[in-house]
């Protein structure tokens, strides 16, 4: 565990408008949030860069934003100026929205959650979503990247007393602390990251990280969605091969195909909305729930849109 640091502010504010027809800051909030992005209320976090957070609040069709910073740190001043993309506000995806309506696996999804959006990560955060994600369940993976959240992450204290766990730093993450996080051979995917400097690389040279021992397609893909919004980059992993072959009725070698040809550009969001349409269920639980028609999302918990309750951030 490494130390606290107060925050000061608000530091800056402004407002942003939305279209609650198609825009749902709160979907958008809960979905893939610990417990110290989102709480259940009106309101969530989110971080800007190393020291700064801003507090997103809704109501009215008016999303305010407040950035509250660490003394002396500006970072947020060049970041800020991104929070709409970060939140989604402004994308359009009425052409993706088209194609999964009715769809067997992201059809009641689209009909429940309409207006979410994923929240962009920055390039290293992505990365240390993606490997802990490396041939887990949803519930494995997310457990190691909360516990590395707990061990690694500067506490950033919040006027109102709230506690927020910044992006666990390069410079703190040891072997041994990766270990005792329940990373096992992954520690040395994110050291190799760590002496690769891969939270220097950006969208366009992404590929490079290919390059790292432990990372493959199924990496790389997981950050380019989740950092550059490149919703044609395929996460096909087994749980999704399966679900695939059985919702289009086709071979688990084409799955891969079969979501192309659905979704074209698209395939990418909707491999990850499967995921959340089907809470992460283990594949033969949402294999069950895919030949009931079950495929919206709330049915279980802990889940990608109700791992929030289930994270908070101190340990129990």
């Amino acid at each position: 565990m490494t130390g606290a640091v107060r925050l000061e502010g608000p530091v800056y504010s402004l407002e942003l408008r939305y279209d609650p027809d198609s825009y749902s800051p709160r979907d958008t909030m809960r979905t893939y949030s610990f417990g110290w992005m989102y709480w259940g209320e009106d309101r969530g976090y989110i971080e800007l860069c190393r020291g700064s957070v801003a507090e997103v609040s809704w109501s009215d069709a008016v999303l305010s934003v407040r950035v509250f910073s660490e003394p002396g740190t500006r970072c947020w001043e060049m970041a800020i100026n991104n929070i709409a993309g970060m939140l989604g506000v402004n994308e359009d995806l009425a052409e993706y929205w088209r194609l999964a309506r009715g769809d067997p696996l992201v059809g009641g999804l689209a009909e429940s959650m309409r207006g979410l959006r994923l929240r962009q990560t920055s390039i290293w955060y992505g990365f240390l979503v993606a490997v802990c994600q490396q041939n887990v369940s949803f519930r494995q993976g997310w457990n190691m990247l909360y516990r590395l959240h707990l061990n690694a992450s500067r506490r950033l204290v919040l006027p109102n007393g709230r506690v927020y766990l910044e992006t666990p730093s390069p410079q703190n993450l040891s072997f041994e602390v990766l270990r005792s996080s329940g990373l096992g051979y992954r520690a040395r995917t994110v050291l190799n990251l760590v002496s690769a400097r891969a939270w220097e690389l950006e969208c366009g040279n992404l590929e490079e990280a290919r390059s790292v021992l432990g990372v493959g397609n199924y990496t790389v893909s997981l950050v380019e969605l989740l950092a550059c919004r490149n919703y044609s980059s395929l996460l096909l992993d087994r749980w999704l091969r399966r679900l695939a072959a059985e919702a289009y009725k086709v071979s688990e070698r084409e799955a891969a195909k079969a979501l192309t040809e659905r979704f074209g550009e698209w395939r990418g969001l909707a491999a990850i909305h499967t995921t959340i349409a089907f809470d992460a269920e283990p594949s033969r639980r949402a294999l069950e729930r895919l030949r009931r028609g079950e495929n919206k999302p709330g049915r279980v918990e802990p889940s990608p849109i109700s791992l929030w309750k289930h994270t908070p951030p101190v340990s129990s």
